[in-house]
Parts: structure tokens; sequence; C-alpha cells
């Protein structure tokens, strides 16, 4: 303190100013006032960023801020942000020149860039490169401000030039379907929409996906970019069945571009669109999910599928010849992208962009959307891993003229191009499944429970993995526009455009710099650790079962403590931190319903074991059906989770149209006592030896005896005698009516095998020579949805015991499983060994090629089991 003070009294000895000195030795400076100066020739834009710089000061702070133009005779007690490009602003230009800061170039900041800089303790340059560029310095300068309830404090000596790394920086908006739907939530209004558009836009992003109508001229109203997009074989108005596509899982309202008359329509439909369509920057064709055909005309469908977008190319430049044209390769396979590198290859193609990368485009990893075929000469050495592999391909494919453009998936948590995996992938077409060096990204897996609970757009935040996905990915690319299907995927739309900022920045200064900017910096500690827990609380994680993980209350606690010590002015009306609390008391709660059901299970075990030597009478057994009537029984901490639960998703509601759809759907049988009640039940009329069996599987499930062996089908789990079949992943998003939830978690998983001729096998080896065996299995087949089960003609397998038939054309029980039990003839064990191989119905997969990949891509089995038990008699 003496050296600060002995310092300004030599300033003001020497007559020096100390404002600068003061700017410099504290951390902040604090102000009730701020003056937002414009340039005397700013434009509408510069404008529009003043007005949104002072419309989201007063949403947290009640100060005083006024717009005006530059006039040298203006004096103001506050802060002055001079504000707007320094060629329209003759202030900025002559602080530049009087302070002698560099000029804003290409290279410095670069494209898009700014500089924000204190000059005094009153004075604030935000001056943009371009409009965007003021745009972006209003974002970061929201960023850097602290914000009181009649204040606002901004580093004293806040000094930042910088630009994107990315050209394309872009995403959708909206509300989505399952939040309408199940959450029942209101809908935005547009005031909330564009509101919604500018946080995207503030966090750097420069381009938003949209259809024609008000919000493109509002987008373009703020110097930022509107892509179009348009599929290529879409008409759902044509119902002429010779035109109809064969789509790769058999959706309708597309067709096929190899009959001409189908064609000429699509063109003709292309141009009356193109003559509408606002004045896009961008306009993307998808090829698939849905599109496309797969039928031997159009075959390979990638060649087909670009020379119709070049027509539609130049019919679109026609009336919009600056739009740039880029298409997606979604769902093709090698032969349709190989189609495409030799077609750009021919000849210079100068109506197209760029190649789009989105979900079901990567041929070096086995996603959800099926492509049937993958680039198994990439993986001879893994690099970064495989998701970097395939866009490095395309890149060193592709003329240097065109440019990946990625289109990433971060809206769905399960089941989608970057998702947990509902189970691990299928084999494709060609048999072929992923090396061992990548199974790391299809062993995440959800939580068991959870995903009972939540949609598949339900309310979550991946720091870790999106940023990992985001460096392998992005390395290859000029940017992204990325799939947002609500805003329940808030956090990773958000990250995604800081990192297309600033790739450098590490995970934790993300998450530090979002929870400050929607959470205050009072409450930002406690959020980041959140957020990271979140991500691991989703997780399903070996060994370590819902009732178990400690995350899920340190959540809860987290997010609470964080609501304790927010300010009023950051607190009332913000609806995120109640969405991310209703999201901890929803964990919560069903944390402790699964806890309650397996304590249940656990004590109805225990009241069947204490009885089994002296026989189980009706009466214990009836005891036991009483007991599970309680399965859904609330304690008074869940009562009150789940009335918290509700109280803050009516809050979210009225703030901002968002809720969780968790809430509604909080009733499961979490761990298969419907299997239990069954079982119970069956020994109720049985008796003896068959009483006794029954209740065994109760009391040790999973153990086949001394001497057997017990094989638990399906992924992550361990059977080790499986030796043909992969885990079954149901060929489409999971719904709850395909398996019934009484069945144990061990029954809902399964190995399967699809149109191939050797169905799922087990071999046994060191076998007793002289001892006889026999062998249960769990079996169960889903139930479809409307538009795949009509090509699911799927019930029926036979089972070998080596060669031997043990059950001709046996069906397998819908939804809800069951167990078959079958003798093993003396003489096949023999020798130690025995062969357990199951082989698909006659009439199953033998239909001409195009039926068949539709049955696949749809969830197709020729075989499938759950459990196997070799039992020693």
């Amino acid at each position: 303190m003496k050296n600060l003070l002995n310092i300004l009294l030599l300033f003001l000895l020497m007559g020096l100013p100390t404002a600068r000195l003061w700017a410099e030795t504290l951390p902040t400076l604090e102000f009730s006032q701020v003056s937002i100066v414009l340039g005397n020739e700013s434009g509408s834009v510069e404008k529009r960023v003043a007005a949104l710089l002072r419309s989201r000061i007063l949403d947290k702070s009640n100060i005083q801020i006024s717009i005006t133009q530059e006039d040298p005779g203006t004096t103001t007690n506050g802060l002055v942000v001079l504000l707007g490009r320094p060629e329209y602003h003759s202030s900025i230009k002559a602080q530049f020149d009087q302070n002698r800061i560099p000029v804003l170039t290409d290279l410095a900041p670069g494209n898009e860039g700014f500089l924000l800089k204190q000059l005094g303790p009153k004075l604030l340059i935000a001056a943009g490169i371009d409009d965007r560029g003021c745009l972006y310095a209003v974002g970061e300068l929201l960023r850097q401000l602290q914000f009181g309830m009649d204040f606002i404090r901004i580093p004293a000596s806040l000094h930042i030039r910088t630009a994107p790394a990315f050209e394309i920086r872009g995403t959708q908006f909206g509300q989505s379907g399952v939040a309408k739907s199940l959450a029942k939530v209101r809908d935005w209004t547009d005031t909330e929409t564009q509101r919604v558009i500018l946080d995207y836009a503030l966090a750097g992003a420069n381009t938003f996906s949209v259809d024609k109508g008000p919000m493109v001229d509002f987008i373009q109203s703020f110097g930022l970019m509107t892509q179009g997009g348009f599929g290529a074989n879409t008409a759902p108005e044509v119902k002429n069945p010779v035109w109809k596509a064969f789509e790769s899982i058999g959706r309708e309202g597309y067709v096929c571009p190899s009959v001409p008359a189908a064609r000429e329509y699509m063109l003709q439909k292309f141009e009356e669109f193109a003559k509408a369509s606002p004045s896009f920057d961008l306009l993307k064709f998808h090829g698939g999910d849905g599109g496309g055909c797969e039928c031997d005309r159009c075959d390979p469908y990638g060649l087909t599928f670009i020379q119709l977008v070049e027509d539609m190319a130049h019919l679109f430049h026609q009336y919009h010849p600056q739009a740039k044209i880029y298409f997606t390769n979604q769902k093709f396979d090698n032969a349709d992208d190989q189609a495409i590198f030799h077609y750009l290859r021919e000849k210079p193609r100068d109506w197209l962009w760029a190649w789009g990368y989105g979900p079901g485009s990567d041929a070096t990893t086995w996603q959800p959307g099926h492509r049937q075929t993958h680039r198994m000469d990439l993986f001879r050495y893994p690099g970064f891993g495989p998701y970097g592999l395939y866009p490095q391909e395309i890149n060193r494919q592709m003329p240097p003229q065109h440019r990946l453009l990625y289109y990433n998936e971060l809206t769905h948590w399960k089941y989608a191009q970057h998702a947990y995996i509902q189970m691990y992938p299928r084999a494709d077409k060609n048999g072929d499944l992923p090396p061992h060096w990548g199974h790391d990204i299809y062993e995440r897996r959800p939580d068991q429970y959870l995903t009972q609970v939540y949609n598949r757009l339900t309310f979550y935040a991946w720091p870790k993995h999106y940023y990992r996905v985001f460096h392998d990915l992005m390395r290859h690319g000029i940017g992204d526009i990325t799939h947002s299907s609500g805003n329940h995927d808030h956090f990773n739309q958000w990250m995604w455009q800081r990192l297309l900022w600033n790739p450098r920045a590490s995970v934790e200064q993300v998450v530090a710099e979002y929870a400050k900017n929607w959470f205050g910096p009072e409450a930002a500690p406690q959020m980041a650790k959140a957020i990271f827990q979140l991500e691991e609380n989703l997780e399903e994680i070996p060994g370590k079962p819902l009732p178990e993980k400690e995350g899920i209350l340190s959540y809860y606690q987290l997010v609470t403590e964080a609501g304790k010590v927010m300010p009023e002015n950051w607190k009332n009306e913000n609806w995120l931190r109640r969405v991310y609390l209703q999201k901890g008391a929803l964990d919560r709660y069903t944390q402790l319903m699964v806890n309650q059901q397996l304590n249940l299970q656990k004590e109805i075990e225990e009241l069947l074991r204490s009885h089994l030597k002296n026989g189980v009478t009706n009466s214990v057994l009836h005891q036991a059906l009483q007991k599970l009537k309680a399965m859904h029984d609330e304690s008074p901490e869940m009562v009150a989770l789940k009335s918290l639960a509700s109280q803050l998703g009516e809050e979210s509601n009225t703030l901002f149209g968002t809720r969780s759809e968790g809430l509604y759907n909080l009733e499961h049988d979490f761990i298969g006592l419907g299997w239990l009640d069954r079982q119970l039940r069956r020994a109720l009329t049985a008796e003896g030896k068959q009483r006794e069996e029954l209740l065994f599987l109760i009391t040790d499930y999973d153990n086949p005896g001394e001497g057997g062996q017990y094989d638990n089908l399906g992924t992550a789990n361990h059977a080790p005698n499986v030796v043909f079949g992969y885990p079954y992943d149901h060929g489409q998003p999971y719904v709850p009516q395909m398996l019934s939830e009484g069945n144990r978690p061990s029954q809902r998983s399964m190995h399967f095998t699809q149109d191939e001729s050797q169905g799922v096998t087990l071999h046994y080896r060191d076998l007793d020579p002289d001892a006889r065996y026999k062998i249960r299995f769990t079996l169960v087949r889903p139930w479809y949805q409307e538009r795949y089960a009509m090509r699911m003609n799927q019930k029926f397998q036979t089972i070998f015991a080596d060669d031997q038939v043990l059950a001709q054309d046996l069906e397998l029980p819908l939804q809800m499983s069951d167990h078959f039990t079958f003798e093993i003839p003396a003489n096949l064990t023999k020798d130690g060994e025995l062969v357990i191989r199951f082989q698909k119905a006659a009439d199953v997969a033998n239909g001409d090629r195009v039926t068949v990949e539709q049955w696949r891509n749809s969830g197709g089995w020729g075989t499938l089991v759950s459990e196997v038990w070799l039992i020693r008699k």
C-alpha cells in the first residue's frame, strides 16, 4: 500500500493523470451510467447491435444507458462505449491514431474480428472489422461485464483483439416436438425465438438454418448468414406408386430420381422453390436421413443424387447467383461416395462449394443411421481415432476448390451420431465391425435406469465428450452448422460456437465461461462443477449402478447451492437455472426409486431364502406378492423432489417455454419386478421340484449351479461362450413398447444375427464327458412401430445342439421374455464340447436386395437370444 501511495504522489508531482494508473491497478471499474456512442455514418447493423447491448445490460442491471451518435461537445459522467466500424466512426478512428492502435486488418484480428480496449477510466472502444465484428465485440463485452442491481463492473485493463478460427459457425433453432408434446410447454413468441438466435450469435455464430419467413429478415438484419435446405427427392405429396423411392428404412414421401417423370417433377418443384426462396447465403441438399433411393436403377445412388443436385444448383443460381451450394452424403455407402469423388474429379464443378458431413456420413464409425458399408482400408493406423479418418480421406479425394463443412449432431443424448449407443453396433452389410482401438466410443452407454425416464431429446450437457469430438473432427473442415432439435442441448450448442471461435480454449475454460455468462460469477464455480458432474451421471458406469452414484446427489446439491448465492438480478428470471435444477431433482428421484425397487427385490429374495429349507408355502408366496404392491410407493424425500421439479417446470415454462419431459415419465418398473411377480404366481400353481426350480431362479438368478455355465448376452455383458453374433441394437431408436419393463435388465439385452446363414452360436469346452446337461434359454422378440412392422415377419427360430435339433421353429414370445429348457443328449457332450447354434426361419430375409436391406436397416433379426444357462444335472 505504501508503494502504491508513493507512486500516486510521484504522478501527482509530475502533473500526470492518475486515471490510467487507477484503471491498471484495480481489477474492475464500476459504472451506473453508460453512453453507447455510434459513428455518424453507422449503418443499420451497428445501430441494431447498439440496441442489443443496451437491452442485454438492462436485463440484469437497472442503470442509465443512452445510445447517441458522436458529438465532440457531449460529456458524460459514466462509461463511454465507442461502438462501430472505424471507417464509419471518426471518434474510433481518432482514438486509433492518438493511441497508436494498429488498424484492424484481415490478419489482425482477422475476418469478423474486433477490438475491445479500455482507454481510460471512462472510455472503451468496441471496434469491429465489419458488421459482424461489431456484434461479436458486444458479445465479448457482455461476457466480460459483472452485473449488479444498479451498476455494472468492467475489467479495468480490458484489451481483447480476436477473430473466429472457423469460417462457418452455425446452428438451428426452435422448440422440439418432444418439448411440446411430452413436456407440455407453451410455444415461444417471436421475440423469444429471436432471443435464442441472438444468444448463439453473441457466442460467435454467423449462420442459421432457417425456412423462408420473417426470421430470415431478422437474421440478415444483424449481418448474419442464412441457410436454406432442400431434399432432392422429397415429395410427400406424390402418391404415384411407380415413382416411389426405396428409402433406406422404407420411409414414405420420396420419389425415385431414376424414373424420368419423377426426376422432371422434382426439377419443376425445385424451380418453384428457387423462385420463392429468399436470398439464402447457403443452400444444403441432404442426401439421406431421410431421403435417397436404394433401387438398382439408382445404384450407385451417390452419382444419381449428385447429378440431380447439379441440375438443381444451376436452377438456383439463375435466381440466386451468390448462394453457395453444398450437399451431404448421409447414409451413403462406399460405392456412393466413390462415385461422387470420381464425378468431382472428372472436370471442374464450379457450381459446388462444399461437401457436407453429417449423421450417417462417416465411413469409419458405426453410427445410428446405419451406413451399410465402411472404409476398412482406412483403419491401418488409427491416428487420433476413428472420427477424423474419413474427413481426412474426403479432403484427399476432393478437388482442392471444394470444402468440407460439418453438420454435427449435438442434440440427442442417445442413438445418434455422437451420442450414447443403445447397444454395441451391429455388423454392416459386409459383416464388418469396428476395430478394437475404436471401442471406447461404442462402450459409452446411457445409464440403464435414467434412459427409461428421459427421451432422446432431453436436457443434457456433455463438455468432455463433445470437446473430444470437436478436436478430432474440426481440424479437417471449414466450420459447422450443427443439428439442433430444440433448446435442451443449450450447453452443447453454446460450447460448440465458442470452440469454433477459439478451439485452443480448454474444456475447463469453456465451461467456466458458460457458467459465468448464464449464472453469474457468484454461482459459476458450483455450476461449472455441476455441468461436469452431469456428464458423468448420465453414463452407465460398470460396477457402479445408479443407486451407488454419489454424483447424483452431488449434482443436485451443487445446483441448489448455486441458486442460493446467485444475486436476485441473476436468479429471478433465469429459466436455465430452473431447468438444471429440475434435472437434478428428477435424477435424484429416479435414483431413490431404483434403490427402493432393488431393496424390495432383495427383501423378497431374502424372504424366500429363509423358507427354502422347510419349503416355501403359498402363504409365503402371497406375502411376497403383497410386498410387490409397494413398488411405486414414494418416500417423503421423493414426494418433495417431484413437487420441486413440478414447481420448477411451471416456472421455466412460464419464463421461457421450457420444461423437462421426464417429469411426466417417472413411473417405471426399472429392474424387472414384473418378471418376479410372474415367477411368484407361477410358483403358486406349481409343486415339488417345479416350484423349487421356479424359486431358485428368483433367489439365485444367474447361478448355473456346480459345473454349469451362464452367458448373459448383449452389450458389455459377460458371455464367454459366444463365438458368433453381436449385441442387438434394435435397428432404430428404442421406444418403451418394444420390450416390456417387466423383463429383468439381463433379459432386455441380447445377441442377434441378421440375414447371415449362421445364427448366434455358443461353443462350450471342457465339459464333463460323463455328466448329463440341460440348457435354458431366455428368449424374447421386440414389438415394432407400424412403419417398420410391415416388413418384420420374423417370429421363429430353430435351435441346434451340435447338428441335432433341440427346437424346430420355436416361436419367441413378444415383448415379455420367457425361459425355455431342453435336455442335451448325453452323446453330444462325450467329447467335452458342445456347440449351440441358432438358425433363422426359412422365410426371413429372403427377398430382393432392396427389401432385405430395408429390413436390416430398420432392425430386422434372424436369430435372437438373451441368456443361456448350461446346467449340469
